[in-house]
C-alpha cells in the first residue's frame, strides 16, 4: 500500500519548542514529517504548513486533540496526491505562460501550486470594483484581506452558502487587468507568507504579459 501524504495546517506559539512539542506529537500518530513551511503571522503565534507520510489517512478529530495538549491547533488537513516542489513549480508555471502569459486558468493553477491559495477567481479589474474590497485592492496595488459578513457573489461558486469569512483581493499590481479573489472560514487566516508569494507570481505574470504580448 501506498503512504499517504497529507499537508497539515498547524497554529502554534511562535516560541522556541514549539514546533518540536508538535512533531512529538506527530511521530506518536505514526506520522513522518516530508517538509515543513513557517508562514509569517501577526501576534505571538505561527502556522506551520508540514508535509506528513502515513500509512493510514489522518483522523482529523484524534489529532486536533493530541495537538491541543501539546499547544497547536489544527486548522485544515488536506490530503495529497504528489509532493510539490516550489522550485520545480515554479518553473513549469514560467514555461508554459510564455506561449500565453493572459490565460487565467494558467494563473489560477499556480496560485494553488505556489502559495497555497486554494480555490481563488481571476476577476477583470473593472469587475472587481464593483466590490467594495476589490475597489480598495485596485487603490491601493496590492492584496487587501477582510473579514466580510456577506461574500460577492462570485465567491459564492464554491459551493459556499455565504455568512461571514476572510477576503482577499489581490491586483496584479498598479492599475491592474485582473484580481485575484479568495475566500477561507475565519479559522484560517491568510498568512504575510502567502500574500508576498501572491504579489510575486502576480508581478511575474504582468511582467511576461509586457514582454510578450504583441503591441498593436
Amino acid at each position: 500500500m501506498a503512504p499517504n501524504l497529507t499537508q497539515l495546517r498547524i497554529e502554534l506559539p511562535d516560541h522556541p519548542g514549539a514546533l518540536a512539542a508538535v512533531t512529538r506529537v506527530l511521530a506518536r500518530h505514526r506520522m513522518n514529517v516530508i517538509e515543513v513551511a513557517i508562514h509569517e503571522v501577526d501576534g505571538p503565534r505561527a502556522i506551520d504548513e508540514i508535509l506528513i507520510e502515513g500509512e493510514a489517512p489522518v483522523d482529523p478529530v484524534a489529532l486536533r486533540v493530541a495537538l491541543a495538549d501539546a499547544g497547536g491547533d489544527l486548522l485544515s488537513v488536506t490530503p495529497c496526491e504528489v509532493r510539490t516542489d516550489l522550485v520545480v513549480a515554479a518553473a513549469a508555471w514560467i514555461c508554459e505562460s510564455l506561449a500565453h502569459p493572459d490565460r487565467r486558468a494558467t494563473l489560477v493553477a499556480a496560485v494553488h501550486a505556489l502559495t497555497g491559495i486554494n480555490p481563488v477567481h481571476v476577476i477583470p479589474a473593472g469587475l472587481a470594483e464593483d466590490t467594495e474590497i476589490g475597489l480598495a485592492a485596485v487603490r491601493r496595488g496590492r492584496p487587501v484581506v477582510k473579514r466580510l459578513e456577506e461574500l460577492p457573489p462570485f465567491l459564492l461558486t464554491d459551493g459556499l452558502r455565504g455568512g461571514a469569512r476572510w477576503v482577499l483581493a489581490a491586483p496584479d499590481g498598479l492599475d491592474p487587468t485582473v484580481v485575484v479573489f479568495a475566500s477561507r472560514p475565519f479559522s484560517t487566516r491568510f498568512t504575510a507568507t502567502e500574500l508576498r508569494r501572491l504579489t510575486a507570481l502576480l508581478d511575474c505574470r504582468r511582467k511576461m504579459m509586457e514582454v510578450l504580448t504583441p503591441v498593436g
